[in-house]
């Protein structure tokens, strides 16, 4: 399956969700094997993206809903663990940093180290999908260790990308009635600590948020502070906001899904500018 050895673990490091989710695409149009996709985005929006009648996925979510499963490392290793165990194919999972952020990287180290386990000598390959700049140098180093980082080739975004464009245009009508749906996800990224706070590491961390299409501009006095400590502060009360929005647009999700649309579009353009999140908060709250 491309360049993958069976039974070998991978790691990407996410540049382009569009980019990872147009290979999971391309891989199971080729019919030669399983491909489950354990993802941070529900299968609303990956609709956009892959072909569900193909790909196993699953919505990573801490709420219990149809097509879900819980970000527990239990479940995720029993889950991958028994597919494996019959026919080939490809297990991705995404949202790395997000599972290290709720459980401690050593935990997930683990799991990754059971499932390479579970891996020796099945036809099968996982791919795990990380933002890297939230690893420190150690980190790295033992992560690649398990799972060696591997690029998507350029040939499958290519024919992917020309792929989309068509189905763009078929269903441009659909696409101009459906905008509340195809805003880009929001993604728990790792904490940043004091002790690995730098101006370079938020300056990272903000173009990151920026390619969520969240409003970050507060973060930005940040960058210019002659004191790291007073900078910190400054980045801090910016990303606790972010995380409260992460938290509040996958709970919007599930509104989207009974039925209020109009109510999400409203509510999901002000989460991404990280105004009147409380309020927000309790409107959900009231729907919900």
């Amino acid at each position: 399956m491309n360049d993958f050895k069976l039974g070998n673990a991978y790691t990407l490091d996410l540049v382009s969700q569009d980019e990872m989710l147009a290979f999971v695409d391309a891989t199971s149009m080729r019919d030669d094997g399983h491909v489950l996709l354990l993802s941070r985005l529900p299968q609303r929006r990956l609709l956009e993206h892959v072909d569900l009648d193909k790909v196993e996925a699953y919505w990573v979510t801490s709420h219990d809903v149809n097509g879900s499963i819980q970000p527990s490392l239990e479940q995720i290793f029993d889950l991958v663990s028994k597919r494996i165990e019959n026919h080939t194919g490809l297990a991705v999972i995404e949202g790395i940093e997000w599972l290290i952020s709720m459980h401690g990287f050593q935990d997930v180290l683990k799991l990754v180290m059971r499932l390479k386990d579970s891996l020796h000598r099945k036809p099968w390959s996982l791919l795990l999908v990380v933002v890297a700049d939230v690893l420190n140098p150690v980190q790295l180093s033992q992560w690649q260790k398990e799972a060696p980082f591997w690029v998507v080739p350029d040939n499958d975004s290519i024919e992917h990308t020309e792929s989309l464009s068509t189905k763009a245009e078929e269903n441009s009508i659909i696409e101009e009635t459906n905008d509340s749906e195809r805003t880009s996800s929001l993604t728990f990224l790792v904490r940043i600590p004091r002790e690995g706070y730098s101006v370079e590491v938020v300056r990272r961390r903000i173009l990151q948020w920026r390619r969520m299409g969240l409003d970050v501009s507060s973060a930005e006095p940040a960058l210019f502070q002659q004191s790291d400590d007073t900078g910190y502060e400054i980045y801090k009360s910016v990303e606790d906001k972010v995380r409260k929005a992460v938290e509040l647009d996958n709970r919007l999700d599930i509104l989207l899904e009974r039925g209020y649309v109009s109510e999400v579009t409203k509510m999901r353009f002000r989460v991404r500018q990280l105004t009147g999140l409380d309020a927000i908060e309790s409107k959900i709250d009231e729907l919900i």
